[in-house]
């Protein structure tokens, strides 16, 4: 069997035959795909190589085949190695070819050019003053204080209610 060849296995309990590609190959493709792709992790790249080779493969089908490869995989890394092909793969184009629209004018440097819309320029945010910008912190700040003060005054004067009424009994 050549190295390129799959090596069937065969499920003896479900008597399904599943492919799965030669261990032996493994570290020439990994380095292959770590070139390509150079800040993906390992098992990412294991999945994505189970799923260039079957795009259709289960999810344990695709567990059982990185873990031949010694490498363990989650279906995030299924998902995320999905993702990729995704990127990579041409969108499905329509098989009418669609008219061509006639050649716009280059616009030139003082033109905007007409595919895009002009956008309309920011507002200057107003001026802030600063001075009115911290009084109204220091403002809030104590607010919440003196709400915090107050239930803590509260619960003071019930826990002192109980008490007193536990004495007095």
């Amino acid at each position: 069997m050549t190295a390129t060849e799959t090596q069937l296995q065969t499920d003896p309990e479900t008597q399904t035959t599943t492919a799965s590609p030669p261990v032996t190959d493994w570290p020439r493709q990994l380095a292959e795909l770590q070139t390509r792709y150079p800040k993906v992790r390992e098992p990412i790249l294991a999945a994505l190589h189970v799923l260039t080779e079957n795009r259709e493969v289960s999810l344990d089908e695709a567990k059982a085949q990185a873990a031949a490869l010694g490498v363990r995989i989650t279906a995030a890394s299924v998902a995320a190695a999905d993702r990729l092909l995704e990127r990579q793969s041409p969108p499905a184009t329509d098989p009418t070819p669609a008219p061509e629209a006639p050649a716009a004018p280059k616009a030139t440097a003082n033109e905007p050019r007409r595919g895009r819309a002009r956008r309309s320029p920011r507002a200057a945010p107003p001026a802030l003053d600063i001075e009115e910008l911290v009084r109204a912190t220091v403002d809030k700040i104590q607010s919440q204080n003196n709400a915090e003060a107050e239930r803590l005054r509260e619960a003071m004067r019930q826990a002192v209610a109980v008490l007193q009424a536990a004495v007095d009994r």
